[in-house]
C-alpha cells in the first residue's frame, strides 16, 4: 500500500520501521529539519521536511495516490487537518492520534468521521489497557491481548511449587478441562522452543500461554497466583492517570490514588466512587510508609513526568511494594531500570504505535508480538475469501507449515477455538500463529490472500 505518515517522533518512527519490513510504499512528513536528518540516516524511505497541513507538502508526498494516511504528530489539530485533506483526496484509510478526554467520549459534539477521520487512536486508552494487562496477571514477564481482549497471551517464569511444573501440556489440558490454555512457547536457558503435547514444562522455564479471558482465573491458579484482596497504590496527575483510576474503580481491588496536584486530585475524587484519593507526593518516603506501601500488590506510577515516575517507583520498591509499573517516554534505559527493581517500564508512545499497527494491518495480518529476548513471534491473521487456506483443514495446513510453527487459537465470530487436525478454516476467521522469526516470511505468504488491496 501507499502510506503517508505525518509525524516523525517515536510513534511515527516505530510505524515506519515496521511498515518498511512489510514492504509498503512509505512517505514520512516531519516539520523538524534536524529530526528529518536523523530519520534519513536510519530509514530507507522518502522523508519530506515540512508541515503535514500544507497542501503542497501533501501533494509532494503523493496524497492523491495514498491508500492510507497516518496522522501521528503530538498535535491534535494538525492530525485532524491532515485527515480532512486526505479525505478530499479519497485516501481510503485515515487514522488520527488524538489525545484528550473529549475525543474519547462517545457523546462528543464533534463528529470525527465528518472531519475525514476513519479511525481514532487514543494514546491514554492504549496505555491504560497495557497497565491493566499486568495488573490482572501479576508477575507476568510479557503480556499481549488479541481480539479486543478476548484472547490473552501471558509469559511467566515457572517455579517448582507451581501446579504446572513437571507436567506436559497434554496432562495439564486434561487436568483443567473444560478450561482452555494453549502453551505456545517455552524459553529454556535462553533458547526458544514451541512445545508439543509431550514437552515437559520445567522449573526455570519462561512459559508463554494463550487462552480465552474466561480461563484467566484458572491459568493464574496453575501458576500459583491468588487474585483476592489486592491492594494497589497509584500516582500521577495526567489524563492517563484519571482513565486508569476510573478503570480500577470498577474492580474489586483496594485502590489508593495519590496526586501531587490538589486541583486534579479533587477532580479525580469527583469522578470515582471506590478509589481513595489523596493529595501528596510519592517521592516522599514518609507518605509511602504511611500508605503501607509494603503491603501493596502493585505500585503504579503513570504521570507525564518520567523522572517523578522513576523515583517514586524505585522508592516504593525499596519500601517493599511487590510489583512496580512505571511509564517513561524514552526506552533507551529499560534494561537498566529493570535491573534496579522496576518490574515494567511502559512507553506510551510505543504502545500507541503498536495499536496503530494493529489497525493498519487488521485486514490481513494483525497484532504481531515479539516474545522477550527470543526469536519467536505471535501473529494474528484474518482469513479472506481469496486466501489459499480458506476451506482447508488444519491438518493439511500443518503439512505446509515449516517446523516450529503452530496454529494457536481461532476466533470465529463469538467463539474461540483451539484447533484440531479436522478443524476447517473459514472465511473471516482470525487465526493466531506462533512461529520462529526465520519462518515469518514463509508463514505470511501462506496466509496471504491472492489479491492485495490497491488504489484504483
Amino acid at each position: 500500500m501507499k502510506i503517508i505518515i505525518v509525524g516523525g517522533g517515536v510513534v511515527g518512527y516505530s510505524l515506519a520501521e515496521q511498515l518498511l519490513k512489510d514492504k509498503h510504499n512509505l512517505c514520512l512528513i516531519e516539520s523538524d529539519a534536524e529530526l528529518c536528518q536523523q530519520l534519513s540516516e536510519k530509514l530507507d524511505l522518502q522523508i519530506i521536511n515540512g508541515s503535514g497541513t500544507s497542501p503542497s507538502i501533501l501533494k509532494e508526498a503523493g496524497v492523491n495516490r495514498a491508500d492510507m494516511v497516518l496522522a501521528v504528530t503530538p498535535n491534535n489539530e494538525i492530525n485532524m487537518v491532515v485527515c480532512a485533506v486526505a479525505a478530499q483526496h479519497n485516501a481510503r484509510y485515515r487514522i488520527a492520534r488524538l489525545r484528550g478526554r473529549e475525543f474519547a467520549e462517545t457523546n462528543s459534539v464533534m463528529d470525527l468521521q465528518k472531519l475525514g477521520i476513519t479511525t481514532v487512536i487514543h494514546p491514554e486508552k492504549t496505555l491504560v489497557d497495557q497497565v491493566l494487562q499486568y495488573v490482572e496477571s501479576p508477575h507476568a514477564v510479557d503480556s499481549a491481548n488479541f481480539e479486543n481482549g478476548r484472547i490473552l497471551m501471558r509469559g511467566h517464569y515457572i517455579s517448582e511449587n507451581m501446579e504446572i511444573a513437571g507436567k506436559t501440556p497434554r496432562e495439564i489440558r486434561a487436568d483443567i478441562s473444560p478450561y482452555v490454555v494453549l502453551f505456545a512457547a517455552i524459553v529454556r536457558q535462553g533458547i526458544g522452543m514451541i512445545p508439543d503435547g509431550n514437552t515437559r514444562i520445567e522449573p526455570g522455564d519462561l512459559l508463554y500461554s494463550l487462552f480465552p479471558r474466561e480461563s484467566l482465573e484458572r491459568y493464574l491458579k496453575l501458576i500459583g497466583i491468588e487474585v483476592k484482596n489486592r491492594k494497589i497504590i497509584m500516582t500521577g496527575g495526567s489524563f492517563s492517570t484519571l482513565e486508569l483510576a476510573q478503570a480500577l474503580d470498577k474492580t474489586e481491588y483496594h485502590v489508593t490514588y495519590v496526586d501531587p496536584n490538589r486541583e486534579h486530585a479533587e477532580k479525580v475524587a469527583s469522578l470515582v466512587d471506590n478509589v481513595e484519593v489523596i493529595h501528596g507526593d510519592c517521592t516522599q518516603i514518609e507518605l509511602l510508609q504511611e500508605l503501607n506501601v509494603e503491603n501493596a500488590s502493585f505500585f503504579l506510577a503513570v504521570s507525564d513526568e518520567s523522572d517523578y515516575n522513576m523515583l517514586s517507583a524505585l522508592l516504593a520498591k525499596a519500601e517493599g511494594a511487590h510489583e512496580v509499573i512505571t511509564t517513561a517516554t524514552e526506552s533507551h534505559h529499560d534494561r537498566l531500570f529493570r535491573s534496579i527493581g522496576i518490574d515494567h517500564v511502559i512507553n506510551p508512545r510505543l504502545t500507541t504505535a503498536r495499536e496503530i499497527l494493529e489497525t493498519v494491518t487488521r485486514g490481513h495480518i494483525g497484532a504481531k508480538v515479539k516474545l522477550t529476548n527470543v526469536d519467536i513471534e505471535a501473529l494474528r491473521f484474518t482469513v479472506t475469501s481469496d486466501s489459499d487456506i480458506a476451506g482447508m483443514k488444519v491438518k493439511n495446513i500443518a503439512t505446509k507449515l515449516k517446523k516450529g510453527s503452530i496454529i494457536g487459537i481461532i476466533a470465529r465470530e463469538e467463539k474461540l477455538i483451539i484447533p484440531e487436525g479436522e478443524t476447517e478454516i473459514k472465511v473471516n476467521d482470525h487465526i493466531i500463529v506462533i512461529t520462529h522469526q526465520k519462518n515469518l516470511s514463509f508463514v505470511s505468504k501462506l496466509f496471504k490472500p491472492h489479491r492485495i488491496f490497491k488504489r484504483s
